[in-house]
Order: structure tokens, then C-alpha cells, then sequence
């Protein structure tokens, strides 16, 4: 015990144990991972690759989801296109992530077996049977990640496009007898992207 209190600071002060830590937290030392029993940097750099594929796809996609259904529940507000979309979202924003993880398992692994719960051994596999056994874990995952994270997106791109919709600028565009189809996506869509861009930069 002791000698675990001394590396990590905990022997020490809250300001110099604090100090300690942060110093080795700038220089990259995050000591070992007690349960692979190798440096936390190491397992970091096996997994992150992953990580970073599983975040590309589910943001891709959630921009391909989030973003028309969003025009189409302001450009159709009110109606039952629009109850249904924002009810949705709205599902979706509530649902927790570990929650909603678990009840996917089980459904479409546990009760259907349509996918596998764990592991990727696939040393015997060609490459394509490495990509699509690969490709099959990710899908209970990326999934997750996409229905609790569109919602939020969703009603933010309605927001930003009912305001857009009610500009005078707007009016001016159907007063001058463009189509419908032009004043949404060629004017008030493009001043919506401007919010919308701020907020995916994050």
C-alpha cells in the first residue's frame, strides 16, 4: 500500500500529490494499467484507432439522419411528419447511452443472434472476412452512438431553420415567385449551415 501511495503522490499533500500528478500528466506518464498490467499508453494506442473509426462513421451518418430531418420537420411544422420526427428526437436525447447499449445486446444478440457480443478473432479469416467480421461488431456500437446523439442535432437544425424561415428576407424570395424548393435549399438553407457548422465543429 504504501509503496502504491508513493507512486501515486497520494503520500503527499493535495497541492504537491496535485502538483506531481500533472506534472506526469504533460509528460505523458500515466503509469500502468492495473488490469492489462502494461503502461496505459500502450493500451491506449491498441484501442484508439478503433475508437476514432467508430466515431467517424456515427458522426457521417448522424449528419446524413440529423440534418434532413430537421429541414423537413421545420419546413413541414405542425404537422404529423413533425410530431413524429421531434417525438424521436426526443427519444432519442433521453435515452442513456448504457441503457439503450445493453437493451440493443440483448435484443439483437442475446435473443436474435445476429451479432456477436464480444471478441474479433479472425487471424483465420481472408481479408474480406476480416472487414465484414469487423464491420459486424461495429454496427451494435455505431448504432448506439447514432440514435442518442441525432436528436439533439435534429432539433437544433429545426430551430435554426424555423428562424431562418420567419426572415423577412425569406419572405421577400417567395414574394418574388421563386419556388418552394429554392427559398428552402438554395436561401434559408445555406444561413442555416452557419449555426449548424459552429455546433459540429464541436
Amino acid at each position: 500500500i504504501a509503496q502504491l501511495n508513493a507512486s501515486y503522490g497520494l503520500d503527499l499533500d493535495i497541492v504537491p500529490g496535485y502538483l506531481k500528478w500533472l506534472g506526469e500528466f504533460v509528460t505523458g506518464q500515466f503509469g500502468d494499467s492495473w488490469k492489462w498490467n502494461v503502461p496505459v499508453v500502450e493500451e491506449f494506442k491498441s484501442s484508439i484507432g478503433l475508437s476514432a473509426v467508430m466515431g467517424i462513421i456515427a458522426f457521417v451518418l448522424e449528419l446524413i439522419i440529423a440534418i434532413p430531418l430537421g429541414v423537413i420537420a421545420a419546413t413541414k411544422q405542425y404537422s404529423r411528419a413533425d410530431y413524429a420526427i421531434t417525438a424521436g428526437a426526443l427519444v432519442g436525447i433521453s435515452l442513456p447511452t448504457f441503457f439503450f447499449a445493453t437493451l440493443l445486446k440483448l435484443v439483437f444478440s442475446v435473443k436474435l443472434g445476429w451479432f456477436d457480443l464480444v471478441g474479433r478473432d479472425y487471424a483465420q479469416l481472408d481479408s474480406m472476412g476480416q472487414f465484414l467480421d469487423k464491420a459486424n461488431h461495429l454496427v451494435l456500437p455505431i448504432a448506439t452512438l447514432v440514435i442518442v446523439s441525432v436528436g439533439s442535432l435534429m432539433r437544433y437544425t429545426r430551430t435554426n431553420m424555423l428562424e431562418v424561415l420567419n426572415a423577412d428576407y425569406i419572405r421577400t424570395a417567395r414574394a418574388k415567385g421563386l419556388s418552394e424548393h429554392t427559398v428552402i435549399y438554395k436561401h434559408a438553407f445555406r444561413n442555416t449551415l452557419i449555426p449548424l457548422v459552429t455546433i459540429i465543429g464541436g
